[in-house]
């Protein structure tokens, strides 16, 4: 049970039931899918290393550069998505198939991009044409 909770800034506390709340504060920490400690948590183990590479990297341009943490939040994003993904119950077999009908060139079981993306062959025209400016999928 939590009697107070106080947000100072972006530091959330919350005080301990039945004491005096000022000493005993302590921070509430809020779940963030993109901490690399909660990365790491949902990422299978095989690929830790590579993840630690990417991030120690990143995270040392950023702390070079100014514009290297908007490079460090991507990253980090990018691979919150692939731990979910290779996470997922099934993802092996899927992948195994997907690199079987590429080995042998199957189309069983795909969807055309056009089905999936609104827009695609407009998208597929401006990036050809080098357009930086996508069309809207509207």
């Amino acid at each position: 049970m939590v009697i107070a909770r106080i947000s100072i800034g972006s530091i959330g506390l919350q005080a301990v039931p039945g004491w005096s709340a000022l000493p005993f504060l302590r921070p509430v920490h809020e779940l963030d899918p993109d901490d690399p400690v909660e990365i790491l948590r949902v990422l299978p183990e095989r690929f830790h290393d590579q993840f630690l590479a990417e991030y120690y990297e990143a995270a040392s341009e950023a702390a070079r550069q100014v514009d290297g943490y908007r490079q460090l939040h991507d990253l980090l994003r990018r691979w919150r998505l692939s731990a979910a993904a290779y996470s997922a119950p099934g993802f092996e077999e899927r992948l195994q198939a997907v690199q079987e009908a590429i080995r042998t060139g199957s189309l069983d079981g795909s969807v055309p991009i056009e089905e999936i993306v609104p827009g695609w062959p407009d998208r597929l025209r401006a990036t050809a044409s080098g357009s930086k400016v996508l069309p809207s999928s509207s």
